[in-house]
């Protein structure tokens, strides 16, 4: 057809092809880089095998398996005999450092290969967002934060863990337990309660919602919370008696739910107690004693909340020790090594200055990891998530219930 000129169709299609050979030659030159680059990286950190042979050395690293196009650098490796994929992660600060990243994450895939995830920012300045949505059921996992490896950390509350949280002033644990709760309020199989000696974290935000009854806010009536501890330990003990033949837990629902037992600035509400009654102090340390000890098979967990988890001021050592996952804001660095062991020591001087929001995390699934805690947009918002979701009191309530029992 001589009235169509296809001079420009060529020219596109040429042009095209150009833009795409010197794609695919740039991205063969960064691949060859990031492939010297590797095996100097993984030589220098020692995760390498010296081979002796008659002609000298050889030096086996990881192998560079290929450069995957997309967004960012991810690579896959092939581990050597004997490595995991925690050798890499262990030395993930360095390596990066080596290749121009800032960190990067540790993926597997299968048999000996890994993939590898350069990070080209700090995961842990950047706003962490919750879930508009509340979880439907105390199984969900809760969002804990945002890794260093740029992963969320999540946890399940049926998990078989307390959780202890300390942290300074300002140091964001407070906003910390909002997003918590505003994650829990919802779930038909969970029941928030405890005591606040502040009256914000519990009390008035709760006011109307089916959780309310079984909360001890300020410090008027001291009573109060010893008798809501009480409580929760009678019906402990009626859950542990009722246990079915054969069966060593009790499995959460919406007729026995989870209970949370949230204990805000406890080592405040013994000192208050120990100042007005001795015996009343006692009575608070066994009660929450029993409860951080026995509760996990009658569904309970107990998250505790102070700014130093000096053992005399929590209950004493034993009850420290019942924590398993445990959260350090902003602390000294003596505070840190007390709560999460001599792992910790080498990150106290740092941790000391950590912004808010900045957490250490220890526990089942998470050896010595860095995260930034959700932020749910203070405490405004707090109150305004569980006006909109918190499960409502209507008729009778889970706490008159156990009154009878």
């Amino acid at each position: 057809m001589a009235g169509i000129d296809w001079r420009p169709t060529l020219v596109t299609r040429l042009r095209d092809r150009f833009l795409e050979q010197r794609a695919a030659e740039a991205h063969r030159h960064l691949e060859d880089d990031l492939r010297m680059l590797w095996r100097e990286a993984c030589t220098g950190v020692g995760l390498c095998h010296y081979v002796h042979v008659a002609a000298g050395t050889t030096i086996r690293t990881p192998r560079f398996g290929g450069l995957r196009h997309g967004d960012g650098l991810v690579f896959s490796t092939e581990l050597l005999p004997g490595q995991e994929p925690d050798d890499l992660r262990a030395q993930a600060t360095r390596l990066a450092h080596t290749l121009g990243a800032h960190g990067l994450r540790v993926e597997p895939l299968a048999g000996r290969w890994v993939r590898i995830v350069l990070l080209q920012s700090d995961p842990l300045t950047a706003r962490v967002p919750l879930p508009e949505l509340p979880l439907a059921h105390g199984a969900g996992r809760m969002v804990l934060g945002r890794g260093e490896d740029g992963t969320a950390i999540t946890h399940r509350l049926t998990g078989p863990a307390h959780l202890a949280v300390q942290g300074q002033n300002g140091s964001g644990k407070s906003v910390f337990t909002y997003g918590l709760l505003a994650q829990l309020c919802a779930a038909p199989d969970v029941l928030i309660t405890g005591s606040d000696i502040t009256g914000l974290v519990l009390g008035r935000a709760f006011d109307g919602t089916a959780h309310r009854d079984l909360q001890a806010t300020g410090t008027r009536d001291l009573l109060e919370h010893a008798a809501m501890l009480d409580r929760l330990v009678a019906e402990m003990d009626h859950r542990l008696d009722a246990m079915p033949a054969r069966q060593d837990a009790v499995t959460a629902s919406e007729w026995t739910p989870l209970v949370l037992v949230v204990l805000e600035e406890f080592p405040g509400l013994l000192r208050a107690a120990q100042a007005r009654d001795k015996k009343l102090a006692e009575r608070i340390t066994s009660a929450v004693l029993r409860l951080v000890s026995e509760g996990r098979k009658a569904a309970f967990r107990v998250l505790m909340l102070a700014q130093r988890f000096e053992a005399n001021a929590v209950g004493g050592g034993y009850a420290r020790d019942q924590f398993a996952l445990r959260l350090s804001f902003r602390v000294p660095a003596d505070s840190l090594a007390m709560l999460h062991g001599d792992d910790a020591r080498p990150l106290g001087p740092a941790h000391a200055n950590a912004a808010p929001g900045i957490a250490y995390l220890s526990g089942p699934g998470h050896d010595c990891t860095r995260l930034r805690a959700p932020y749910l947009g203070g405490y405004g918002e707090y109150c305004d998530r569980l006006a909109r979701h918190a499960r409502r009191a209507s008729g009778e309530t889970w706490a008159d219930w156990i009154e009878v029992a």
